[in-house]
């Protein structure tokens, strides 16, 4: 009763230390740092947010910059430019209405693509010297009694000499249109003479200040000024106040407002972007927080010290009695059957249930073992008979290559002696892993016997760096992939066929791939066999009437990859139908060292040499 009287209070002690200390000091942390930490976290969000802001708008009008040296430098048609067209409009001569047509046409066709690929530019103007406006918009058309000369964008755009000159968020007084715009503008002139022949005009909508909004918090506010200070972008009745503090800060707190103001300049045009976040609200959110953890934090600690009185009684009083059935079946007792716990559905019941047929289980698990050892033995001398069968094999095809070299067969005298090399190389069962060449020769002599059957029909090409000649792979991989390529993909093709190998780094292993242009897998059938490749792998002999021959090889060989190596290694198949098909095998780095393994294949090749002779 001493045991169990301990046990109970143990329990008692670690069920309350694992559900208390956690609740004291989530309840304390909360109170005391969560206000702070979230400040902290939603500066380091809104920094982030000014950042990306910042590089969106800088983007944005380099494309603008992009779209006028494309106006200025690039051509509209095959025979004139611009710049030579602007050229004859700002040299004073009469220009013939099918020319000024003409000249109107190309520039619409030169800005055309501009237009709707950028979908905030509203319309692309050109003011030539003699008073010609060329333009091109989304509805956004000119008065038709403008007069630049009138305009003070004009003016300073051309004290600009050539410099882009950025306009105010504003109703474009020149405009039909009554929306509020922004004009980006820059003088045009001749690269030799250096004389100016018209002046550009880009009228953007709001829509170029769109992606300001992406990312934003629901405390936050974001407005972006120029030069001066005037406002571009931003929304809100307290935004002018803050933007008109900020320019040229890098970040502050607004102490009357309890408000956290970033800001950022940027672009050639001395932009200034500001975020603007309202302490109050995030401390407020955080303050009703702390004040619900701390009323959680109390309800949980009451809730944990009933639970864990309940649960320390419950589990410790059968535990205890298990305990003591198990003490006296050490001294040779058998353990009585209660037929309380017997009826019992739950762990307790289980486990003491599960207690008396562990007892039966003891003897059948030992008979058991003994039976599979049994049968391991016999697996093994099954293995060697083949091995010897193998040899007998192999020693008849030397023999018959001995025989045809002898009578100037020479063609039967390289199929017996690829196919021996072949069969020397299938009954090195000492080891795994070889190296990439080795698997690669045995590829060869398939090939060389293959090219007594096909001729010229089949070719095969390898493109394998040399540092990988040695890399360490699983043993019989390559081959029966290419015998599919060979037999399900070139054979049914017309004409000649290729089947390439190559292999690169990737991942710290590597890659191999087996490609050929054959006939191709249909699309339901490549369906089939990528969820039969997506199982999970398994040693298994599939059945004949369910699955083609190339299905099963591709099978055989991605299984045992996988379960050498482990699941994320394996074969991945690509297809297409009259085109042909792409094996990738993938391989990881063995994790034997790279010269033990090279000395351990010098050492089998030694020893499979004396056996073979």
């Amino acid at each position: 009763m001493k045991f169990a009287w301990g046990l109970k209070n143990r329990l008692l002690v670690a069920l309350l230390l694992l559900s208390l200390i956690p609740i004291v000091i989530v309840v304390v942390v909360t109170n005391r740092n969560y206000a702070a930490l979230v400040e902290s976290q939603v500066k380091e969000v809104s920094l982030n947010l000014l950042d990306r802001s910042s590089i969106r708008m800088t983007n944005r009008l380099e494309e603008i910059g992009r779209v006028s040296s494309y106006l200025a430098y690039r051509q509209t048609s095959d025979s004139d430019t611009v710049l030579s067209f602007l050229g004859q409009h700002a040299e004073g001569n009469n220009i013939l209405p099918y020319d000024r047509l003409r000249h109107t046409r190309e520039f619409k066709a030169a800005t055309e693509s501009l237009l709707l690929n950028h979908d905030y530019i509203e319309g692309l103007y050109v003011f030539a010297e003699d008073g010609t406006v060329f333009a091109n918009t989304k509805g956004s058309e000119l008065k038709t009694d403008y007069l630049p000369l009138s305009s003070s964008w004009y003016r300073d755009t051309i004290r600009a000499k050539g410099k882009m000159i950025v306009g105010e968020v504003e109703r474009q007084d020149f405009l039909l249109s009554s929306n509020p715009s922004i004009a980006f503008s820059r003088a045009l002139y001749e690269p030799v003479t250096n004389r100016r022949i018209g002046v550009l005009l880009i009228n953007c909508s709001l829509n170029l200040f769109d992606e300001l909004k992406e990312g934003m918090l629901a405390q936050q506010r974001i407005f972006l000024l120029n030069g001066i200070g005037n406002r571009l972008f931003g929304e809100g009745e307290f935004v002018d106040k803050w933007a008109t503090a900020s320019v040229g800060a890098g970040n502050r707190i607004d102490t009357g407002s309890n408000t956290l103001v970033l800001n950022n300049t940027f672009s050639e045009y001395d932009w200034h972007m500001v975020i603007a976040v309202s302490l109050d609200a995030v401390t407020g959110e955080a303050r009703s927080t702390s004040r619900f953890a701390l009323w959680l934090g109390v309800c949980w600690a009451i809730l944990a010290v009933g639970l864990s009185l309940w649960i320390a009684n419950a589990f410790s009083k059968p535990v205890n009695l298990i305990a003591q059935m198990m003490k006296r079946y050490q001294t040779g007792q058998f353990p009585p059957r209660l037929e309380r716990y017997e009826r019992r559905t739950d762990e307790i019941g289980i486990l003491y249930n599960r207690y008396f047929i562990m007892l039966q289980e003891i003897d059948t698990l030992i008979r058991e073992r003994y039976h599979n050892q049994f049968i391991a033995m016999s697996s093994k001398m099954k293995a060697l008979e083949a091995q010897i069968n193998s040899h007998f094999l192999f020693n008849t095809l030397a023999t018959m290559n001995s025989i045809a070299v002898l009578e100037e067969v020479h063609s039967l005298s390289a199929m017996s002696k690829a196919l021996g090399d072949m069969f020397r190389y299938s009954i090195k069962i000492n080891r795994d892993l070889v190296m990439l060449k080795e698997e690669l020769g045995h590829v060869y002599n398939y090939m060389t016997i293959q090219s007594f059957r096909y001729g010229d029909k089949i070719r095969l090409e390898t493109e394998i760096p040399e540092k990988l000649e040695t890399f360490p792979m699983l043993k019989l991989i390559l081959q029966p992939i290419v015998e599919n390529a060979v037999y399900h993909g070139i054979e049914k093709k017309k004409g000649h066929g290729i089947v390439r190998i190559r292999a690169w780094e990737q991942d710290g292993g590597i890659s191999v791939e087996v490609r050929d242009d054959g006939v191709g897998i249909p699309p339901e059938r490549l369906t089939e066999v990528r969820d039969m490749l997506g199982r999970p792998a398994e040693l298994e002999e599939l059945l004949p009437g369910k699955n083609d021959s190339r299905s099963i090889g591709l099978y055989n060989v991605h299984a045992r990859i996988a379960l050498y190596y482990g699941p994320p290694y394996g074969i991945e198949v690509d297809s297409t139908e009259n085109l042909g098909t792409t094996v990738r095998i993938r391989l990881p780095a063995t994790l034997l060292n790279q010269g033990d393994f090279l000395a351990n294949r010098a050492i089998s090749n030694d020893n499979l040499l004396k056996g073979a002779s």
